[in-house]
Formats: structure tokens, sequence, C-alpha cells
């Protein structure tokens, strides 16, 4: 196999290329060896056998320069050959990166022209040995190309970019938020089908699925070069899930041995966190996310998952550093841990965890277009051993929520009230808080369905206000008498007067019954029209 010369834009002399900050520290071997030869071209080791285009600098072991092919002119390597070299041997300093290494010379050299896949290889697998991430391998391929690179993840999400032009990558982000408007499920192949023009975008393949887009401005790349950013892309994103599914299972294990009520010690709760990067010697406050949406589907689908994770886990981290955070079937759940300043302020906690979630809302509001995001919290638990009963606090708070209709809401476990005890009979017999609700306000809603009236909306605002005559009719822009009425009309029917403290528990417990079986309990001008009074 023989390498292809790439396109010469400037002759550089071996002295050049020494100059360079990234062989600040390197050596040449012979120290007297000639510095003034051209290097025209960059090319991979390929055993020391094959012809070169002439002034070719090789990417090899020392032994290329004591044989070294025709055309090649120097060959740079991290170590001494042991023996007399045929062309200088660039030494490498210990600890010196290879990918920026030879990026830097191909960039010196060829001035950002395009060059063998070899090289690309050469350079990128030293990159990933070397432990480099993304932003790296994004910054390799801008170099290889001689333009911008850029990757998207598997939702269209930039992680990294590299001498891109804003003007393309604004034009990539048009295409993604309409993908995902079309289908938030499948985003990447409308804007792999019609890329913007002046970009190339070419799909990073996972084990199952498309995992991600390289997105380059240069044009006439080779399609092996392409291919070997692509394949380091695709390991990196491989690498970097194995990661997160590893952290996320044994976060995820510790939570639920919590939520089941195993025993576990307080010690060996705090020590298991610790590994995870989480503090919660002094207790924590229980936080559950749910993301709800037209299609459930889209709610477990992975990609969706870590996109909202990624965007709450940047507020978490920035407002609660150390918390314990986990993402299972649609739903995060976190322990946030005592702040050291407000260790011995329960209310304080809870304030601040209230707060933590309104811009939890705030920045997930537009994670997926038409999902809704409700964040559900526990009361703060200062006692570590009882964490799972705080995740339980904050999930009964969130089905509550949910059957109040609450979505997209913070909801907290003490401004649940009475409606805990409610959703417990209705949770374990549900027969028995429909027999209440019939007892209660049926006979009320049939009537309101049959004349158009509106009792139960009357009825909710005068409760809402205690029992408030005046602002009753305020708020519904009807007269006093008119409320009056309604009032007595109520005791009528429902056998349950307001003015008696029994019969207003009930007929208040009622209302948080119709809530919880569903039906809709409209109050206020949601209910009357200011230019109309239905007695």
């Amino acid at each position: 196999m023989t390498t292809t010369p790439p396109p010469v834009r400037t002759d550089r002399t071996l002295n050049d290329l020494l100059e360079l900050p990234e062989l600040a520290d390197a050596r040449i071997v012979p120290v007297d060896a000639d510095r003034s030869v051209i290097i025209r071209a960059v090319a991979a080791d390929l055993g020391g056998n094959e012809e070169q285009a002439e002034g070719t600098l090789l990417l090899g072991a020392p032994s290329v320069a004591v044989s070294p092919p025709l055309g090649c002119v120097a060959v740079i390597a991290r170590d001494t050959a042991g023996a007399d070299v045929a062309v200088p041997l660039i030494v490498l300093p210990d600890g010196a990166n290879a990918a920026r290494v030879t990026a830097a010379m191909v960039q010196a050299i060829l001035g950002g022209a395009h060059h063998s896949a070899g090289v690309a290889r050469r350079a990128l697998r030293e990159a990933l040995i070397g432990g480099a991430g993304i932003g790296e391998i994004t910054k390799i391929g801008a170099d290889m190309t001689g333009g911008g690179c850029a990757v998207l993840d598997g939702y269209g999400d930039v992680v990294a970019r590299h001498a891109i032009a804003d003007d393309v990558m604004a034009a990539v982000h048009d295409q993604v938020e309409s993908a995902r408007a079309l289908d938030p499920m499948d985003v990447l192949p409308p804007v792999l089908a019609a890329p913007p023009a002046g970009a190339r975008i070419v799909e990073v393949p996972g084990a199952v699925d498309v995992v991600g887009a390289l997105v380059l401005t240069a044009a006439g790349v080779d399609d092996a070069v392409v291919e070997e950013i692509v394949e380091a892309a695709a390991v990196d994103f491989a690498r970097e899930g194995a990661r997160v599914d590893a952290e996320s299972r044994l976060r995820g294990e510790l939570i639920e041995e919590l939520v089941a009520g195993e025993v576990i010690s307080r010690d060996t709760i705090i020590r298991r966190a610790r590994l995870l990067g989480a503090d919660l010697s002094n207790g924590a406050v229980g936080l559950i996310g749910t993301l709800k949406a037209q299609d459930p589907a889209i709610v477990v689908d992975d990609r969706v998952g870590r996109r909202f994770l990624k965007a709450a886990r940047a507020v978490i981290d920035h407002e609660w550093p150390r918390a314990l955070v986990d993402w299972s079937g649609g739903r995060m759940l976190a322990l946030l841990p005592t702040p050291t300043d407000l260790e011995d302020e329960g209310p304080g906690v809870d304030e601040r965890a209230h707060e933590l979630a309104r811009r939890l809302l705030s920045a997930t509001h537009d994670t997926v277009p038409g999902m809704s995001v409700t964040v559900a919290l526990s009361r703060h638990t200062a006692d570590t051993e009882r964490l799972g009963a705080a995740l339980d606090e904050a999930d009964l708070a969130l089905n509550i929520g949910e059957r109040l209709g609450r979505l997209g809401e913070v909801v907290t476990f003490e401004e649940t009230g009475t409606y805990k005890l409610l959703f417990q009979i209705f949770a374990d017999r549900p027969a028995e808080l429909s027999a209440f609700y019939e007892s209660t306000l049926a006979p009320l809603v049939a009537y309101d369905e049959q004349y158009q009236t509106a009792l139960v909306g009357t009825l909710a605002t005068y409760l809402e206000l205690d029992g408030n005559l005046a602002a009753t009719a305020s708020t519904l822009y009807t007269h006093r008498h008119t409320v009056r009425y309604r009032l007595d009309r109520i005791a009528e029917l429902a056998g349950l007067d307001v003015g008696k403290s029994d019969d207003r528990e009930k007929l208040s417990l009622g209302l948080k019954a119709m809530r919880l079986l569903g039906l809709e309990v409209r109050t206020g001008l949601e209910t009357e029209l200011p230019s109309r009074d239905r007695s």
C-alpha cells in the first residue's frame, strides 16, 4: 500500500518544525543532523519498506530511521534508535501528547491541507490511548481536515467544536430544532439527509444505533480520513457511555435499596454515597423529577433521558454540590445533602430545595418539545438512615400532584396536607373514597350538569376564601345574595351545611376526594363570566 502525497502548501525545514511549541523540548539525533532538509508531507509508519513521496516525515519507531524507505527524510518517535540512523530522528520528550504534536506538524507543513488516513489514525489513536476526550478528538479532526469540526450527540446537542464558523453551527442548530419538533425520538436522520450549506455531516454509529454525528466544513476531505475521525468519536462515545452506565448502576442500586426499605447502616450509606461524589452524612431532601409527554415512548428514550439529566445536573451541580442523582424509567431521583451552613435549620433547607426545584423547572422546560417536567420534594430528613422515607415522601407528593393536575409545577410533601391521608385511602381502598365522594359532592355535580349551575365552583371558592361571603361574591363577580342562595341549595342537595364546622369539613374533604378521583373542580374566574350570573 502506498501513500498518496498530500497537496503541498509551503516548504518547511526540519528546523522550522523544531521551533513549534509542541516540539520545544524534543531532541534531534544525531545532534549535528542537517536541519535544513525540506519536509513536504507527513505519513504514518508503514513498516519502513515502502516508498514515500520525496520529503516525507514518518511517524514511526526508531528502527525506521535506521533503514528508512525512499522519500523519507526524517522520522519522529518517542525514543532513540540505539544505533546509527540514516535520517534525522526527532525524539519526543517524556509525556508529550503525540496527537497534538502530529496535528501541529501537519498544520505547519501543509497549511491546513488534507493528508492521509494513516496520519489521522495515528494521531487519533495516540489521543485515545492518552485518555483524551471528545474535545481533543474534535480539535485533531479540525487540524487533520484543514477546516472546522464539531460533534453532536444522539439528540443533536453539540458536545464539542473546534475552528468551526458560528453561522455554520447556527444553521445546524436550526435544522436540529426543526427535526426535534417533528420527531423528538429521531432527530439526526433529517439533519444527516440535508446538511446546511458549507457543512458535511456524517453519522457516528454505536453498537446498536447512531450515537452522534460529525460536522466538517472542509471541502474534498478524503473519506478514509473522515472514517478515522468518526471511528475515534465512536470509541469515545462508547467509553463515556460505559462510564456513565457504571456510575448509574451504582447510584441506582443505592437508591433502590433505600426506597425498598432495606436495612443499611448509616456508615454504609455515607461510604457508598461518597464513592459516588455525594455527602449524605447530615441527611438530605428527597427530590423526584418526572417527564410527561403525549407519547410515553419519548419519556423512556435513553437519548431524551440523558439530555434531561444533563440539563438537570448542570443546575444541581452548581446550586447543590455533592448531591446523589440517578435517572431511571423517565424519572430523576435525587438526594440533596444538607448544606453545611444549614445543618441545624430544617426549614431553611426545605426553602432552599424549593428554590432549586423552581430553577430545575426553568432550566429543563425546553428540554424536549411538548414535554412537561414536574418536580416533587420531601421534607428535610436529618437522619441518614431514613433517607428512603424522604424519597417515599417525594414520590407521594408527586403522585398527588399528578392526580391534581399539577404537571409542570413544583409539589412539596408539606403542601399536600390532608390529601396525603385521602390518597392512602384511594391507593388501598379506592371504592371507599368513591363512596365518600358520592355521599358529599356527587349530588352537587349532578345538579350542575343538569341545570348548568355552578354550585361546586361556588363551594370550592367559598371554602378556599375561609368562608368569607363578600370575598367569594367578589371573586365570582356575582351578588352576595346569589352566593347565599347557592350555599343554601348545597345544604338541601348534600344535606351538609357550610355553617356547621363538621359539615364544612366533610364538604372540604369531598372536594379533595373529587380531585383525587380525577374530576375537575373549577373555581373563581374560570367558573363565572363577569357579565353573567347563572344561579
